[in-house]
């Protein structure tokens, strides 16, 4: 089997302690991935990757398909070899780089037909070249190409993109099994915010031989309380031995909503997006290290993190980097953020081990949800308030 999905314990509150099994390594969860988007980070090496802690990558097979493009992944016998990474990489489809592109782009029941920005060449991307990409990449998991939409449509547009995504999956599942590759290939959960359309996609998709669900279709226009409603729905009706993986999200606290709702994987861009804009993940809340407070101040980012930038950098030294838009400062709270983040997953698994997810969940929350700079931050960073309450 490609990917074997254990589970250790669940908490009394539904939070899941698992171990995934791949051929690059069991990897325990609750997981979070971070995003080589281009089979590359940008300000990152892939050995500061891999001292964060990470043991599991996203790349992008649609930017990866248009650049370098399949022929190069064949060349080198996949993506690992490329990029210099030995540990596990999960390839998303590249159905949510579609719903993203402007409005030259055509989705049929063939695919989706839309010009590459590189080179405004002509392009099909399908379940059968998606996974054939796919399998070039040589990814340890697999994702089906789906049908993403802002989750806001009407019931009846939801509905034709979740049917549709159903029959990609189908098409996924069968071009997946023309060639044993050994990689595992995970269906996405679609339905929006409409509970009916989201019991309908798990129960559908669960009857097919999938190695993992994932929640797709957040993150996307919706509440904070319809994602988190939606995320409950969907985890609750997948099966228990298999990995559930809620695409795209998010920030800190995101993620303690969703292990709380027995999510075990996640992936997102905000740790290494908000580096680059100066913002540093602590335990003891958002740090918005380009402030004129911090220029004397010979204070780590975060007293208790054990990353090679806390050990051996100032708070001081960091808002010179940045505030002088070094590149060296991004790279530097990257790595710290990226490591914030694998920390928040190992405290989490430990709190479910001991049966006390509750607790850890109140007291985690806290400490990551409410910075003792946001109302100074949203201040100074005026436009970019609403950014703020959104990644606080």
């Amino acid at each position: 089997m490609a990917v074997r999905f254990e589970l250790v314990t669940t908490d009394p509150t539904g939070a899941r302690a698992g171990v995934l099994h791949t051929r690059r390594g069991s990897i325990p969860t609750p997981v979070f991935m971070p995003v080589a988007t281009h089979a590359s980070f940008r300000h990152l090496g892939m050995e500061e990757i891999k001292a964060t802690g990470s043991k599991i990558l996203l790349s992008n097979t649609y930017h990866l398909m248009l650049k370098p493009g399949i022929d190069v992944f064949r060349r080198f016998k996949g993506i690992h070899p490329f990029m210099q990474w030995d540990g596990a990489v999960l390839t998303d489809s590249g159905g949510f780089q579609i719903f993203s592109l402007p409005e030259d782009r055509l989705i049929t029941e063939k695919g989706a037909h839309f010009r590459s920005f590189h080179d405004n060449s002509r392009q099909l991307l399908s379940p059968e070249s998606s996974i054939a990409m796919q399998q070039a990449i040589n990814s340890e998991v697999m994702m089906v190409l789906d049908v993403c939409i802002d989750s806001r449509t009407d019931e009846a547009g939801t509905r034709e993109a979740m049917e549709r995504t159903h029959r990609w999956a189908l098409r996924s599942l069968a071009a997946k099994n023309q060639v044993d590759t050994g990689q595992a290939l995970f269906a996405i959960v679609q339905g929006g915010v409409h509970p009916h359309l989201r019991d309908e996609s798990a129960g559908f998709l669960t009857q097919h031989p999938f190695d993992g669900f994932a929640i797709g279709g957040l993150a996307v226009g919706e509440t904070n309380e319809e994602r988190k409603t939606m995320t409950a729905r969907a985890a609750s009706q997948l099966p228990q031995d298999k990995p559930r993986y809620l695409m795209g999200v998010g920030t800190p606290t995101d993620l303690l909503e969703a292990v709380l709702r027995g999510v075990d994987m996640f992936d997102c861009i905000i740790p290494t997006k908000m580096a680059q804009q100066g913002y540093a993940y602590t335990f003891q809340g958002l740090v918005r290290i380009t402030r004129q407070a911090f220029r004397l101040s010979d204070e780590p980012l975060d007293p208790t993190c054990d990353c090679y930038v806390c050990k051996r950098y100032s708070r001081g030294y960091l808002q010179h980097l940045m505030s002088g838009k070094h590149h060296t400062g991004s790279r530097m709270l990257s790595v710290h953020n990226v490591h914030h983040y694998q920390v928040l997953t190992w405290k989490m698994r430990d709190a479910i081990l001991r049966g006390s997810y509750a607790q850890a969940y109140r007291e985690l929350k806290q400490a990551v949800a409410t910075p003792k700079d946001l109302k100074d931050a949203q201040l100074e960073a005026g436009a970019n308030a609403v950014t703020l309450k959104e990644v606080g």
